[in-house]
């Protein structure tokens, strides 16, 4: 049985707000009641943690109280968030029990949803509620949490070009598809539609780099313009090969039993044949 716990920074955060918000406080005094009455760190694993965070809350303060109004009619929906991981779950069949946390938080406007694995083998997804954002946003990132918590896997573990396109795809095609969102396809995000312009080129460019595994390279093909020019061309590419391999006859529950250590292979293959085919279009055209 799943067991599933939400929760939600919002309170802290407007307290926080309210105090900061005097015109007669230095940025060091406000962030010395970030930490006291808010202080959630999103790069509270990495290095120089304290300096980014200082850094987020002096980008991102001029811009809250346009977003306030937001912030406040937030209010999670617990019987929401369950029913779309209940039809995730069948989508997928993905039966292993999910012990997670929903963790909603203030962020700065930067910072996309993250997961963790914790001590206890559950999971938490961080999820920013200071951007508008649609449910399909929302389920995109639940869909990671249910083949992660399937495969027992540590997100830590993603550190390869090829499975983060994979994991991508595989999260963008069933939250499309879950959620019967009506801007499907390549119209799903800004960045896909912007992607879409030169689809071959991208894969041919992210194609060397499938294997790499440094934080370099992952931030470039998803917060970065990649080897094209592009933002998330990990993205984009991870939905056209998970389209490829539906059109093929894949189901998605076959998708999800691919081992993880045929991932890579899979992708690298269906890249190529992507490529021919759109080569052969262009010679009878």
């Amino acid at each position: 049985m799943n067991a599933i716990k939400i929760t939600h920074y919002k309170k802290e955060f407007l307290t926080f707000y309210e105090l900061a918000s005097n015109i007669n406080i230095n940025e060091e005094e406000r962030y010395t009641i970030w930490k006291q009455y808010y202080g959630f760190n999103p790069f509270h694993r990495e290095e120089h943690s304290e300096q980014l965070a200082k850094e987020m809350l002096i980008q991102a303060f001029p811009k809250y109280e346009a977003a306030l109004p937001h912030i406040l009619d937030f209010e999670p929906n617990e019987q929401s968030i369950k029913h779309y991981l209940s039809v995730i779950q069948e989508e997928l069949h993905a039966y292993e029990p999910l012990h997670a946390t929903i963790l909603y938080f203030v962020g700065d406007f930067e910072t996309d949803p993250f997961i963790e694995l914790e001590d206890n083998n559950s999971y938490t997804l961080y999820f920013p509620i200071e951007r508008e954002w649609k449910p399909v946003h929302f389920v995109n990132e639940l869909v990671k949490v249910v083949y992660l918590n399937q495969l027992k896997m540590n997100p830590l573990q993603l550190t390869n070009i090829a499975f983060v396109t994979f994991l991508e795809g595989l999260a963008l095609h069933t939250a499309n598809l879950i959620t019967s969102s009506d801007v499907g396809g390549t119209t799903l995000y800004p960045w896909m539609a912007k992607c879409q312009l030169e689809p071959t080129r991208i894969m041919m460019n992210i194609f060397p780099h499938l294997r790499r595994s440094d934080y370099k390279a992952i931030y470039s093909f998803t917060k970065g313009t990649g080897a094209s020019g592009y933002q998330n061309e990990a993205g984009f590419v991870g939905w056209s090969v998970i389209d490829h391999l539906l059109k093929r006859g894949y189901t998605m529950p076959e998708l999800l039993l691919i081992p993880v250590e045929r991932v890579t292979t899979v992708i690298e293959k269906s890249l190529y044949q992507i490529m021919e085919e759109s080569k052969y279009i262009q010679s009878q055209e």
